[in-house]
């Protein structure tokens, strides 16, 4: 009966290789042989043999020892890949309108991102309901959208309306400066004992010229916001000076960095209209 050559164990008790001791053959098991360090010979399986035996042309064989993977195999995987994007469906077309800049979506979700806030964040911010902001992030416009837009234009300083003007408004109403008007007489009552009607005209002329001062440097505010927003859209030509009064060099960077985006958002989107196709539709139910 055949034993390990080292601990003498049967093939009953343990399965027993070929190996190479000194200068013949031996049998021995593998704990011994791993422990004598002695080398095993393995015996080809018969699919090994079989291989072995069969006839390969210069391709296969080049293939094989490239590491190229079998061309069935890879065309069989770019079918499933065909059959996946056959049921994928892109997400419905933006909505546009003769009246709202044509990256409206864009140019709202790039302002956000600035800002450094989400969607939910922005919405109770502005008293807008989230899921509005995701729609029109998502490249849909709801039915006031004017109204909508014209908050987001204040809060975030970017142009989505096409020409639409700007009305001047002030947080206060004319009753309302009454009011304070009338509070800031009562505070200043010990002060005008003793000096008369005079002087509370001319206290009252004093708070007045002060609110038209006020009022004048708001318009002069909004003013250079329109002039920024419309050299962010190309309106105007950089070329001369007197375009550029008022605007600092701070703007003309923030100016160029908000189009190199904008640019490159172009770029990514018509990169993925040229990968995936106008008629194809992506169906998320189905995915």
């Amino acid at each position: 009966m055949n034993r390990c050559i080292v601990c003498k164990k049967t093939c009953e008790e343990t399965e027993l290789y070929e190996g190479i001791f000194e200068s013949g053959m031996v049998l021995i098991c593998k704990t011994c042989a791993e422990e004598e360090k002695i080398p095993l010979i393995k015996k080809p399986s018969s699919d090994q043999l079989q291989k072995a035996d069969k006839r390969y042309s210069v391709r296969e064989r080049m293939e094989h020892l490239s590491g190229m993977r079998d061309a069935t195999e890879i065309g069989g995987e770019q079918t499933n890949i065909q059959k996946n994007l056959a049921r994928l469906k892109m997400p419905d077309k933006k909505q546009q309108h003769e009246d709202v800049s044509n990256n409206y979506y864009w140019e709202l979700n790039m302002a956000r991102r600035r800002k450094k806030l989400s969607i939910r964040q922005l919405a109770e911010l502005i008293k807008i309901d989230a899921s509005i902001l995701y729609s029109i992030e998502s490249g849909k416009i709801p039915e006031n959208f004017e109204e909508i837009f014209l908050k987001l234009e204040s809060f975030l300083g970017l142009k989505l309306l096409k020409n639409h003007k700007k009305k001047i408004s002030f947080t206060r109403t004319i009753d309302e400066e009454k009011e304070i008007l009338s509070s800031v007489r009562k505070r200043m009552g010990e002060r005008l004992v003793g000096e008369g009607e005079d002087g509370e005209e001319d206290l009252v002329g004093e708070i007045e010229n002060t609110i038209k001062v006020i009022k004048k440097v708001q318009k002069s505010e909004e003013s250079k916001n329109d002039k920024i927003i419309k050299l962010r859209n190309g309106e105007i030509d950089m070329s001369k000076r007197e375009n550029l009064s008022d605007i600092t060099l701070n703007d003309l960077v923030e100016i160029k960095k908000q189009r190199e985006e904008q640019e490159q958002e172009i770029k990514v989107q018509k990169q993925n209209s040229t990968m995936f196709g106008d008629d194809l539709e992506l169906d998320i139910d189905e995915v």
